[in-house]
């Protein structure tokens, strides 16, 4: 693996094994682009069946009587969906204590979007990852496998299957988009710049949306 150029910050740690690594906490009730996602997925599914119906009543020759049917369902289908996505989402807010909680670990060949258990909290990564750096410890590994016993889920991206980066600063976000696939990355304001510039400069196939 090449050599990673540095990048100082008190957020995001160099760690020695080559990787960028830094945390980000996400407050729920202040951010919109989870529940985005969660309409979007909606949305996809719901226009999924709706095509699908459609073609079935062309086959069967009742097309306009199935058009008026189905636009009848679809505005009750996502008047329902609409209200369980928003209560759904708060709950799940409510849950977890109103914030996000996620790890990211970027390399040449690609970012990891890793969500965190609730009770871990953004101190405690923020000191693992300085472990695992080299600086507070010299058992990285032993540090490295409390970082994976921590985190629930996670998600990796391919800078070669990057199709598009949308960079939304304000939101701290930058959205790495793939054919079927979308991943969220998030940095603070200070760090945004760096992180968007190395994306980019990485993502070689990617359209890029500021």
């Amino acid at each position: 693996m090449a050599a990673q150029p540095f990048y100082k910050s008190k957020n995001i740690t160099l760690c020695n094994d080559g990787k960028y690594r830094w945390v980000y906490e996400l407050d729920l009730y202040t951010t919109t682009a989870i529940i985005k996602e969660v309409w979007r997925a909606v949305v996809i599914s719901i226009a999924i069946v709706i095509a699908l119906m459609l073609l079935f009543f062309a086959i069967e020759g009742d097309f306009m009587e199935g058009l008026q049917f189905i636009g009848e369902l679809a505005g009750i289908l996502f008047g329902i969906f609409l209200v369980l996505s928003i209560a759904g989402y708060l709950l799940f807010a409510f849950i977890i204590g109103g914030k996000y909680c996620a790890l990211f670990e970027m390399d040449e060949d690609g970012i990891n979007n890793k969500a965190l258990e609730k009770h871990v909290k953004k101190a405690e990564l923020i000191g693992l990852i300085t472990a695992l750096a080299g600086i507070a410890s010299g058992r990285p590994g032993v540090v490295g496998t409390g970082i994976l016993g921590a985190t629930r889920t996670s998600m990796y991206t391919s800078f070669d299957d990057v199709k598009e980066l949308e960079l939304l600063p304000k939101q701290h976000l930058i959205r790495v988009n793939e054919t079927l696939s979308r991943n969220q990355v998030y940095a603070e304001d200070e760090d945004f710049a760096f992180v968007a510039e190395y994306l980019k400069a990485h993502c070689k196939n990617a359209k890029v949306r500021e």
